[in-house]
């Protein structure tokens, strides 16, 4: 099959068949077994191995087993599955710090079109820089105890 300019093959969109992203690059559609072994190596190392339930511990250990043994893993629903697995081994303080600061962000930026914000004139502004939503994200942390 022949490629166009991008790189894809004819017949793929702008994304290719790629899918969505995979822990900061493309999801390859194939995951392989020095990849997981890497990210479960940082979740035993950062503690968050722990925090996993049983059966997800167990599908990653099954995945990587099979994988070593010459498998190949491209079923959609298990490499979802493990995407999002490998986003919790590897997920740092401060990923969860700018990610609940997104989300605040969103929250107030959703109150600022229905109107119910708009005595706040700067919020559009400081809801763009990074160093806000970082301050979210750790105003939600610290105030968490408190309420």
């Amino acid at each position: 099959m022949s490629r166009n300019r991008s790189g894809l093959r004819q017949g793929q969109g702008e994304r290719g068949s790629q899918g969505e992203l995979f822990n900061g690059s493309m999801r390859p559609e194939a995951v392989t077994s020095a990849y997981l072994l890497a990210a479960l190596r940082k979740g035993q190392r950062t503690g968050r191995w722990r925090a996993l339930h049983f059966l997800d511990r167990a599908l990653i250990k099954a995945s990587l087993e099979f994988l070593r043994h010459g498998g190949r893993i491209s079923n959609d629903s298990l490499l979802e599955k493990l995407e999002r697995l490998v986003e919790q081994l590897t997920e740092t303080r401060g990923t969860r710090i700018v990610r609940r600061g997104l989300a605040k962000a969103a929250a107030l930026l959703n109150g600022i079109e229905n109107g119910m914000i708009g005595w706040v004139l700067h919020l559009k502004e400081w809801l763009q820089d990074p160093d806000y939503i970082f301050w979210l994200g750790t105003n939600f942390f610290a105030s968490k105890n408190l309420y």
